[in-house]
């Protein structure tokens, strides 16, 4: 594939993604307690947590499934971007490929072990501590992995021009601050780190959009 084919591929996953990302906080945002799934990413007492995933439900799980195709969105557009722009700095480039595999893995490792619970909750069945805990510890790997990921990849993407450094610096700063937020409560702030992950990803998307529309644009009056 040329350079052109990866910015076009590119572009088109981040607006797929951008589009799931609005359509996943719609259908958690329809009912209450809330669907979203970061609510059940975190360790809670037993008795709330299953009452909560009693009540989202069937809710949360239509949001796992639209998760199911973003975890392949924005691996296909941060990955066509990593191809395209890896010419800026290949190592770079080369330890967000892995990760970014690592981070489809983790998140549906994360899914799976999600929806078993949901099953579970539905079945009647008890949920142990044990296993609340074990389902934050996969998330928090999860979002502090894709948090070094966006770090690393904003040493691959261009910078030139205002879009491409709002671009480059929201890889560097929006997930990296506010994971550690949202997995440690530090400060009291998870509820405030939540929706800036949301509005990081989301943001992001739009600009990665922007960028690889503007370069694919430019490599073809160039050629």
């Amino acid at each position: 594939m040329t350079q052109q084919s990866f910015l076009k591929t590119s572009w088109a996953a981040a607006l797929v993604s951008l589009v799931l990302i609005i359509l996943a906080t719609v259908v958690a945002l329809g009912t209450e307690p809330h669907a979203g799934q970061e609510g059940f990413e975190v360790f809670a007492d037993t008795a709330t947590y299953v009452a909560n995933m009693a009540a989202a439900g069937d809710r949360l799980r239509i949001v796992l499934y639209i998760d199911g195709l973003f975890m392949m969105s924005y691996t296909v557009a941060i990955g066509a971007a990593l191809l395209a722009f890896a010419q800026n700095n290949r190592a770079a480039a080369i330890l967000s490929g892995i990760g970014i595999v690592a981070v489809f893995l983790l998140d549906a490792f994360e899914n799976a072990v999600m929806a078993q619970s949901i099953n579970m909750v539905a079945a009647g069945d008890a949920l142990e501590q044990s296993r609340i805990g074990f389902q934050a510890m996969v998330s928090a790997m999860k979002w502090q992995t894709a948090s070094l990921i966006l770090f690393s990849t904003s040493f691959v993407l261009p910078s030139k021009t205002f879009v491409e450094k709002l671009l480059v610096w929201g890889a560097r700063l929006g997930l990296p601050l506010s994971v550690p937020l949202f997995v440690s409560n530090a400060f009291g702030l998870r509820t405030f780190a939540g929706p800036l992950m949301l509005l990081s990803m989301g943001g992001g998307f739009i600009l990665l959009a922007l960028v690889t529309r503007k370069r694919l644009q430019m490599s073809r009056t160039e050629s």
